[in-house]
């Protein structure tokens, strides 16, 4: 799974121009420690050196294209207000690789979730998606996306249980056809979920 108006929350990368701050983020805030819930899960984010850490939780996951190592190292040096690790008891139990594209920032694309399987069934997924979106960095989103193969049926229930959490409308749209892809890499087509609109939870 590759990787959901108007917002004047941050967003990256931060720049500035003029006396005009565009998406000024304080990465430096962000919690790099997970603080344990009572059954012992806890959400943090990625610190800056954790993409070789994101690799291999993908890799042990079983069920994701694995992208090279090169690409959660730049991951996490470069989106790390939209990724998350969880952990269970403080060993790694799965993450969520996501970014807010420059031209839709109300946007929060998730590119990659996965949970490893003897974390499965304690509902961590959801729990790394509702943590990103609580971040003070991204009170801006209020479209969740993602692309979804037809035969990922767990990641279609996800986004699906997760819209109906937020009380959010799902649509599911053409994203990617399998003649898209390379000859040499030939892929299943991807969907693409829409979740909107997202609002805190109260």
């Amino acid at each position: 799974m590759p990787d959901q108006t108007g917002s004047t929350a941050p967003v990256e990368p931060s720049t500035t121009t003029g006396d005009v701050a565009l998406g000024v983020t304080k990465v430096e805030d962000i919690a790099t420690e997970a603080v344990l819930d009572t059954d012992g899960v806890g959400i943090r984010a990625p610190s800056l050196d954790e993409g070789a850490l994101l690799w291999e939780l993908a890799r042990d996951a079983g069920n994701l294209d694995l992208n090279s190592p090169y690409a959660y190292m730049m991951t996490c040096r470069n989106f790390q207000n939209t990724c998350a690790i969880a952990e269970s008891y403080g060993i790694p139990a799965g993450f969520v690789m996501a970014h807010r594209p420059a031209a839709r920032p109300h946007v929060l694309f998730i590119w990659q979730i996965a949970v490893l399987p003897e974390f499965r069934g304690f509902g961590i997924a959801k729990r790394l998606l509702d943590s990103i979106l609580e971040r003070d960095a991204n009170v801006g989103v209020r479209s969740v996306e993602a692309t979804v193969t037809p035969s990922n049926t767990a990641s279609a229930a996800l986004f699906t249980a997760f819209a109906a959490a937020r009380n959010a409308k799902l649509d599911v749209r053409t994203g990617f056809t399998a003649d898209d892809f390379p000859e040499e890499h030939r892929h299943e087509a991807e969907r693409l979920f829409v979740i909107s609109p997202i609002a805190a939870i109260s």
